[in-house]
């Protein structure tokens, strides 16, 4: 085993910082060699000698979730320290981060509003992925275009993305979700659904967009039609972010390692990530085509004075939400954001985090 020195930074496990390039600045390969060998040797420590309790993660088998289980994969995770549950659907992982069966749930930014309509003190912490074109409305093959959708069955997962997505796309078509009806399908069912004809159309995500497509599914509507407005977050609540310091800052560290595997050695990153999300290399390559990962860089201007840079867009999510009724309650949009695990892996030109 490789012998490293780790010393403790702030806020976290003591992971060296990165140096981050702006946007999607290419990353050297050496560097990325050395910088994945450190994360992995720190995935054997447990921060403070193992005094912190293992902080448990949800998460489903959509494509911009993925990198979690690449990090997985390299060797180093520390299972017993860090431990994914992975469920069938974001409303199972919302039950699950409600119930206080896990600390960090990998959810769309509404759902995360949902959770802070409820009342839950929460905070995003990592912008994982931006949806473009990975959420999409198929429908049966003889159905041609939204308006046909009008009386037929249309699946969907009502308290998650897939409802945002399905009143977005009528809205579009300048119908509303009166329009037709609305099936609840949880997500794990909904290739089953879909290919017993139990529904018209379904509103849901990859990979089981591919797969559909693959067996013939019409597809309709996508997310490249409403930019930016599906972005898939880390939360946690406010104060498991001081219990659990050490084990999200080698959570994010991972994260960012994966992603640094899967842009130096796609090869063989996609085989790892397509057989856990049980695709061809076909359908992955179509997956990966309809997401966008936030560099460390992106992350701390996105993050960066309570989320200044989305404040607009997730009020504007928040409207659009309440207007289709998929809000309970007003949601308060303060200390939503909080950059300091991101400020911790090195941001440029800035010395200090940010949040509360």
């Amino acid at each position: 085993m490789l012998g490293f020195n780790v010393r403790r930074a702030r806020g976290g496990c003591g992971l060296p910082r990165r140096i981050a390039g702006k946007g999607s600045t290419p990353r050297r390969p050496g560097l990325i060699a050395g910088a994945l060998a450190l994360v992995l040797v720190a995935g054997l420590y447990a921060c403070d000698g193992g005094s912190e309790p293992p902080l448990r993660i949800a998460t489903i088998q959509w494509i911009g979730y993925q990198p979690v289980h690449l990090a997985r994969t390299q060797g180093g995770w520390p299972d017993g320290e860090m431990r994914v549950a992975e469920f069938a659907s974001n409303t199972e992982s919302l039950r699950a981060f409600r119930n206080g069966n896990v600390e960090v749930a990998a959810l769309t930014l509404d759902e995360a509003l949902l959770l802070r309509a409820d009342g839950h003190d929460i905070r995003v912490i990592l912008v994982m992925d931006y949806s473009h074109g990975a959420d999409t409305i198929v429908a049966q093959p003889e159905i041609e275009s939204l308006n046909d959708l009008e009386g037929r069955r249309v699946g969907v997962e009502n308290s998650a993305a897939t409802a945002y997505l399905l009143a977005r796309g009528l809205e579009h078509a300048g119908l509303d979700t009166s329009a037709v009806e609305v099936v609840r399908v949880n997500a794990g069912r909904h290739e089953q659904a879909f290919r017993a004809q139990e529904v018209d159309a379904l509103a849901t995500f990859e990979p089981i967009r591919s797969r559909l497509l693959e067996a013939g599914a019409r597809e309709l509507f996508d997310s490249t039609r409403i930019p930016g407005e599906i972005v898939d977050v880390l939360v946690v609540r406010r104060n498991d972010m001081d219990i659990h310091s050490g084990h999200l800052q080698q959570l994010l560290e991972n994260w960012f390692a994966a992603l640094d595997v899967l842009e130096a050695e796609p090869g063989h990153a996609r085989d790892l990530m397509a057989e856990h999300g049980e695709l061809t290399a076909a359908e992955l390559e179509r997956a990966l085509g309809g997401v966008e990962f936030p560099s460390i860089a992106e992350n701390c201007d996105l993050l960066a004075d309570d989320g200044d840079v989305l404040q607009e867009t997730t009020r504007r999510l928040a409207g659009l939400m309440d207007a289709h009724g998929l809000l309970p309650q007003d949601v308060d949009l303060e200390a939503l954001f909080d950059d300091r695990f991101v400020q911790a892996l090195g941001c440029p030109d800035s010395d200090s985090g940010g949040g509360s």
